[in-house]
């Protein structure tokens, strides 16, 4: 029938109109290769469980310096006789946690910060921003350095209350989860910045938008603006920053584990294992630096490239959904 005929053509144009989600193959790496890092960290207990030979800190000197290969220890031992393998696994759960939270905790206060910011406005706009722009003129290294030395995990046990630190499991033989907190705190406290003036800059463009008048027009409180309006269009720049702030700090982790600020030894980590590949390498164990770097460089490769996918796909969806003519 004639009308039947018109419905199925409209359908079709319809399902023509809509954006094709393609991914290319550098973000199909940057998914593989985080995947794989991600099950590294998720099997760390079963495949190298610390109750075991081959424990991320059981040291062994017999066996110290053995190389790729060997029977007992797939990807070597260190100087102290530790396994490679369990160390890398270990590592990956400690460095992809850290680099996870810090991010997201950095992108929540950088996104809040800038937006309130820029729909207060005025002095209150104005304060705020100055704020950010005299912290981003120290370099980040300083303000790492600063904060840690501010936040020594040892000092805060003697100062925190009981409940709490009871919560971050932490007793007189062990630390808990305090370093990690610490550790945490300190990067995103570095790295908000930027998404703080990402965030800024998109939200005084979406001032400009007729919604936003006709939210203030319907009563809308700025609570409700920025939770129901603002935020989610600012997400799509948010993610990507996001993306970007989880390669820093596992950079920034690595960077303090190299100096001694970081995660301690007591927890695996790939800086720690970069830190503690020095006299190693004097050794001739070069394998003992090259995994952890590798495997940096891998977890900052994958996610810049998701990251890039990300940007790729949105931008070619808005242009689809932009410049398709109508009905």
């Amino acid at each position: 029938m004639p009308w039947q005929n018109t419905s199925f053509n409209i359908r079709q144009k319809v399902q023509a109109k809509e954006p094709r989600i393609r991914l290319g193959l550098d973000t199909l790496l940057g998914l593989i290769i985080l995947l794989i890092l991600l099950g590294m960290a998720t099997m760390a207990p079963s495949w190298a469980p610390f109750a075991s030979a081959h424990s991320p800190v059981a040291i062994n000197l017999d066996s110290a310096n053995l190389p790729i290969g060997s029977l007992d220890h797939l990807l070597g031992t260190d100087y102290l006789g530790r396994d490679i393998l369990s160390r890398a696994l270990w590592g990956a759960r400690a460095s992809l946690f850290v680099g996870i939270v810090a991010a997201t905790l950095a992108v929540t206060i950088g996104s809040l910060w800038g937006s309130i910011g820029a729909l207060c406005g005025g002095i209150i706009d104005a304060t705020m921003m100055r704020i950010v722009d005299g912290l981003l003129s120290i370099p980040a290294i300083i303000l790492l350095l600063v904060f840690q030395s501010l936040l020594v995990p040892q000092a805060l046990a003697s100062r925190l209350p009981e409940p709490l630190l009871n919560l971050m499991q932490v007793h007189s033989y062990s630390q808990g989860l305090l370093p990690f907190v610490t550790v945490i705190i300190v990067i995103s406290a570095t790295s908000w910045l930027e998404a703080a003036r990402l965030a800024h800059a998109q939200v005084l463009s979406i001032k400009q938008q007729e919604y936003v008048e006709a939210a203030y027009a319907l009563g809308l409180s700025r609570a409700q603006l920025l939770l129901a309006h603002v935020l989610p269009n600012c997400a799509f720049i948010l993610v990507i920053e996001a993306c970007l702030l989880v390669s820093d700090a596992v950079l920034a982790e690595a960077g303090l584990s190299f100096l001694g600020l970081g995660l301690g030894p007591a927890i695996p980590s790939w800086g720690g294992m970069l830190a503690a590949s020095e006299p190693s390498l004097i050794q001739g164990n070069w394998w003992a630096a090259m995994i952890p770097g590798l495997l940096i460089t891998a977890c900052v490769l994958a996610v810049n490239l998701i990251g890039r996918g990300y940007l790729g796909l949105t931008r070619s969806r808005h242009h689809q959904v932009v410049g398709q003519p109508g009905l």
